[in-house]
């Protein structure tokens, strides 16, 4: 069990029994512990993931960018994002949506920065009282929330320009999302590499983020069929709007890892990610990886960006025959994989 997990549940006495609302819980016990605590306990999740982990334990959750808040919840249990933007759209989504007697409890690791929490949280809520330190952690409850309006998620979305094939694309991106209201130096590598091969056939954004390589495909002419996927429902959210600023249309798929994917592709591009949370988490690419063979067709490739220090390219040579490095900076490597391991002559 997660150490934030493990500080709630030291206080459970304090939930009392009404209706509870988990908001972006870890993946792990913390909800179906609680079951005999609350009169009702129900989750609202960020991440596919976590969403599909809970669906399966019978856990009532829904997977969406803001939560559903019905205002009847006695407490709201938020665990602390690793964003401070991100944090605020949910404190202003939450403070305009529960009711006076409702509680809120914000959880997290002293290193995801727990400790200045209480400042943002002062600005939607007029009581603000640390109720735990423990494992490294900190619970604090907010009450009474300030009256800011009807929440806008509009309002949340960061526009920015960016120059692709010559063409100017708009790029929206909601706080959480990564590389929010940039373009980073791993994806400029990446977009150099997709310039120059000129994919076609059926292809697979993975994890979209905001939307920009697909974005940067439609701009270079590309008109086959585009899935972009991933399992932020943030990152799902800011590639829908992003399509639809641009007037170009796409696939978008929700998925934990490649579970949700069918039919096989052309070309896999991708900017793995990395991080869970503020830890490296490996095994998500390395998953992908050994995957993503199963989708592709024979003659299909995998083209993607990833830090230099990272095993990615040792990995792709397990499950692939043929493995190029198509550029390279100091920190930043783009490798294209093809011939997957099934297509193996034996």
């Amino acid at each position: 069990m997660k150490r934030t997990s493990e500080v709630i549940l030291r206080n459970r006495e304090r939930l009392g029994s009404g209706p509870v609302l988990l908001l972006n819980p870890e993946r792990d016990s913390l909800a179906f512990e609680l079951r005999n605590q609350a009169a009702e306990i129900r989750a609202s999740s960020q991440d596919f993931a976590v969403f599909r982990w809970l669906e399966s334990g019978a856990m009532p959750c829904s997977f969406e960018v803001i939560p559903s808040i019905r205002g009847d919840e006695e407490t709201l249990i938020l665990t602390l994002p690793r964003e401070k933007a991100r944090l605020s759209m949910m404190l202003a989504a939450c403070a305009s949506s529960i009711g006076e007697n409702t509680r809120l409890w914000l959880v997290g690791e002293n290193r995801s920065g727990i400790k200045s929490s209480p400042r943002l949280l002062r600005e939607y809520f007029g009581d603000v009282e640390k109720l735990d330190s423990a494992r490294h952690c900190a619970l604090f409850e907010a009450r009474r929330p300030r009256n800011a309006g009807p929440f806008d998620l509009q309002s949340w979305l960061t526009p920015w320009n960016l120059d692709c094939a010559g063409e100017s694309i708009d790029v929206l991106s909601l706080p959480g999302v990564f590389a929010h209201g940039r373009l980073d130096r791993g994806t400029e590598l990446l977009l150099e590499a997709v310039a120059e091969l000129k994919p076609e056939g059926r292809i697979l954004d993975f994890a979209c983020g905001s939307g920009i390589v697909g974005l940067c495909l439609k701009a270079g002419g590309f008109r086959g069929d585009l899935t972009m996927l991933d399992v932020s429902a943030l990152a799902l959210e800011s590639t829908r709007s992003s399509l639809h600023e641009n007037g170009v249309s796409a696939t978008v798929l929700a998925s934990d890892g490649l579970s949700e994917v069918s039919g096989q592709y052309d070309w896999i591009i991708s900017n793995p990610p990395f991080h869970q949370g503020v830890s490296n988490d490996l095994e998500v690419s390395r998953n992908f990886f050994r995957s993503a063979g199963t989708f592709l067709g024979e003659n299909g490739r995998i083209l993607i960006v990833f830090n230099r220090h990272l095993p990615y390219a040792r990995w792709l040579d397990e499950v692939f025959e043929r493995v190029d490095r198509l550029a390279a900076r100091s920190d930043y490597s783009v490798v294209c994989a093809s011939v997957p391991t099934k297509y193996r002559a034996i």
